[in-house]
Order: structure tokens, then C-alpha cells, then sequence
């Protein structure tokens, strides 16, 4: 499961850059839109051409600013130009009579034990920051409510890395719904991917976008059974096409791969053969 600076309860957000100015592992498309837009980077590589960054931080050095963001989260916060965009989760009271969906592990209910979440009420935020100030420039609410199945004690509903094109953003929060906001913080769309889980040990896995598709990888369950790859029109929420799989749960983000025949979306999983790939192409 993917870990960033997010604490218990109240947290901060916080810039840490060169003396110099540098933007820390920053593509730049100009010196005004350097850019971070998804998981692991530009490619999703997790590589930075970036170079003489600082190596050594404090509470004063090497930092810029300190916003204190609500609740948790451990998705990645990303960058385009002067945005920057988190997800974060708050829990609420315990509300009599919610559950967790049940959970069949050879056959047998099973129930992690370190299993947690699925009888309370929750708020899950996208927010949108200014990356020269770190003001929260707008706060938006995409899911308020019970849950569909628990999380990992030390995961939270939050954990799924946003992407942005640069005019739109997209957050996934598995069983809660996929969403598109554009800049200005205006919900464009949002849609239901289907009531599917990880045994209780929450999400993960990030969206990654390909041209006008959206694409999602929504593995559940010991065995796999549900498991799937689906893209949608990115502008839109409309389902373009979907691809079962027997893969068991994961939290793995896809990768997309330029071969000299075509772009491969490869898909990391838990079974007898590790890996699948795709072909991609443009939709019609």
C-alpha cells in the first residue's frame, strides 16, 4: 500500500524546495507548468530528470510552507503548473446496524483481523492547493457516507493517487465512485464501478489516463472472482470497454508501454501468470 507525509487525524501538506528555487522532481513543460500528474510521475516511470535537489529538510529548512490538511489520506499529492491536488478522508460516528460486506475466503466467512472502517460513516475530499502559497484554493466533497466494504487499520479511503490532463482531474475511491472535476473545482461527472472489495484491507490502486480513456483496475478478492480492467471516456464516464480477470486482489497501478507495434497496458497480478498486457487503442 502506497505511504506519503499524511499522519494521524489532522495533517500537513508540505513544500519542500531548493534554496535555489528548484522544483523538487518536477517535469517542466515551462517555468510556469512544471507538471506531476499521477502516481509515480509524468510516464508513471518514477523518474525525475531533476537535478541538484535538496538532501537535507527540518522544520524550517528547505521548506516553503505548511498547509494543514483535514483527516487522511494516502494517496500522492499531484502537480500541474500551480495546482496542486490531494484526496483525504475523514471518519465519522459509528452508525448503528453498518457493516462491511461479508467476506468468503476458502469457502469460509473470513474477517481480517486488522480490519477496520466498515461501520462508520465517511467524507472523502478532493482539494486543490496553490503550489507557490499552499492556500487551499477549493475543497470539494465527492463521497459522504457508510462505506462498502473495511480498510487495513493503517490504510485509509483515501489512497488511490488522482491524475489530471492538465484541464481536468479524475480521483477513484474503488466502491465510492470515480470522479472528474475540471480546475475551478466543478464536479463534470461522476460514476459507480461496481460494489467490488480487497478482503477488507481497503484501496490502492490509481488511475491512469491513455489519450481519451480513463483506465481503472479494479481487482477484488481472494480468487478473483469480479476482478476486471475497464477504460471510460475520460470526458464523459461512459464505459468503453471492460476486460474480466482472474487475478486475486491488488493494489498494483498499471503501466503503459510504448513498443515499436503499439501501446501495451501492462498489468501486474496475483496468480499463476503474473502479468497480462493489452493492446490500446483510440476509441471511436
Amino acid at each position: 500500500m502506497k505511504r506519503n507525509s499524511y499522519s494521524l487525524g489532522i495533517i500537513f501538506l508540505v513544500c519542500m524546495l531548493a534554496v535555489s528555487g528548484s522544483r523538487a522532481s518536477l517535469a517542466k513543460v515551462s517555468d510556469d507548468e512544471a507538471i506531476w500528474p499521477q502516481w509515480r510521475g509524468p510516464g508513471g516511470g518514477g523518474v525525475s530528470t531533476e537535478k541538484s535537489l535538496p538532501i537535507e529538510w527540518s522544520e524550517t529548512k528547505n521548506v516553503q510552507w505548511k498547509t494543514p490538511i483535514p483527516g487522511r489520506g494516502h494517496s500522492s499529492p499531484i502537480i500541474w503548473g500551480k495546482r496542486i491536488f490531494l484526496t483525504t478522508s475523514l471518519e465519522g460516528p459509528i452508525v448503528p446496524g453498518a457493516k462491511a460486506v461479508t467476506h468468503i475466503r476458502r469457502g469460509v466467512e473470513y474477517r481480517h483481523p486488522d480490519s477496520v472502517g466498515g461501520d462508520h460513516s465517511y467524507t472523502i475530499k478532493v482539494l486543490c492547493l496553490d503550489r507557490e502559497t499552499g492556500k487551499i484554493l477549493w475543497e470539494k466533497t465527492a463521497y459522504e457516507g457508510t462505506v462498502y466494504d473495511d480498510r487495513h487499520r493503517k490504510n485509509t479511503f483515501a489512497s488511490a493517487t488522482p491524475v489530471t490532463d492538465g484541464r481536468y482531474l479524475w480521483a477513484l475511491f474503488d466502491a465510492e465512485g470515480l470522479y472528474c472535476y475540471d480546475f475551478d473545482g466543478n464536479l463534470v461527472w461522476k460514476t459507480s464501478l461496481g460494489k467490488f472489495a480487497k478482503m477488507g484491507m481497503g484501496n490502492g490502486m490509481s488511475p491512469v489516463l491513455y489519450q481519451n480513456l480513463v483506465i481503472v483496475q479494479c481487482d477484488q478478492e481472494d480468487g478473483g472472482p469480479g476482478s476486471f480492467i475497464a477504460a471510460l471516456n475520460k470526458l464523459t464516464g461512459k464505459e468503453v470497454w471492460r476486460v474480466p480477470r482472474t487475478q486475486r486482489k491488488t493494489w498494483a497501478t498499471p503501466v503503459l508501454a510504448q513498443t515499436p507495434q503499439r501501446t501495451e497496458l501492462i498489468a501486474s497480478g496475483g496468480a499463476k501468470h503474473m502479468s497480462s498486457s493489452k493492446p490500446l487503442h483510440k476509441p471511436t
